[in-house]
């Protein structure tokens, strides 16, 4: 049987991923080809992977999961989500990703946490767009005073859920569009 692996996101509007590519292509131009240097602007949530159950060899697949996940979704309503700025994620001494960082006041954090659980996810979460990933810390101090100095303000309706699937095992693979998961309009 071929695995899928399943990434379930936030796509923004295309004028805050023009945004977020011209910042990767700032970052590009001062420290070369980077992870995630062409990747669309996101905010994720989980990667997720079918498997075998172990007694009776039968696969799991997760599409009736992502069936009662749409029905969960559609009584979440849509929410405003801004993005304040930058800040940066620490991988250890010698690693640090670059991210808008998303406004979390207590409606966005409420908010998040019932899209989590209507997921099923237990893990701590930080939402945000991506900007540099895992950079080493010598890109990353080239990169991050001109972060530290530019305001970037902007906000955007999350209208829905994007669930992308690929291949499993093949680092090739890209992801391709699953599923739209749309919450209850306002």
């Amino acid at each position: 049987m071929d695995y899928k692996d399943y990434l379930t996101i936030i796509s923004p509007p295309e004028r805050v991923n023009d945004k977020i590519r011209l910042f990767k292509r700032a970052c590009g131009n001062s420290i070369g080809k980077f992870p995630g240097m062409y990747a669309k602007a996101h905010i994720s949530f989980d990667i997720i992977r079918d498997s075998i159950d172990k007694h009776s060899k039968t696969p799991l697949t997760l599409k009736p999961f992502y069936e009662l996940v749409d029905f969960k979704i559609r009584t979440i309503p849509a929410h405003e989500l801004k993005i304040n700025g930058f800040d940066f994620f620490c991988h250890g001494p010698n690693f640090r990703t670059i991210y808008a960082a998303l406004e979390m006041n207590e409606d966005t954090e409420n908010w998040f946490r019932t899209v989590k659980q209507a997921l099923r996810i237990n893990r701590k979460l930080k939402p945000h767009i991506t900007i540099t990933r895992k950079i080493s810390t010598e890109f990353f101090n080239v990169l991050w005073p001109y972060f530290q100095n530019t305001e970037y303000q902007d906000s955007f309706e999350a209208e829905s859920l994007l669930i992308l699937e690929k291949e499993s095992g093949n680092p090739f693979n890209h992801y391709k569009e699953y599923k739209k998961l749309p919450f209850a309009k306002k």
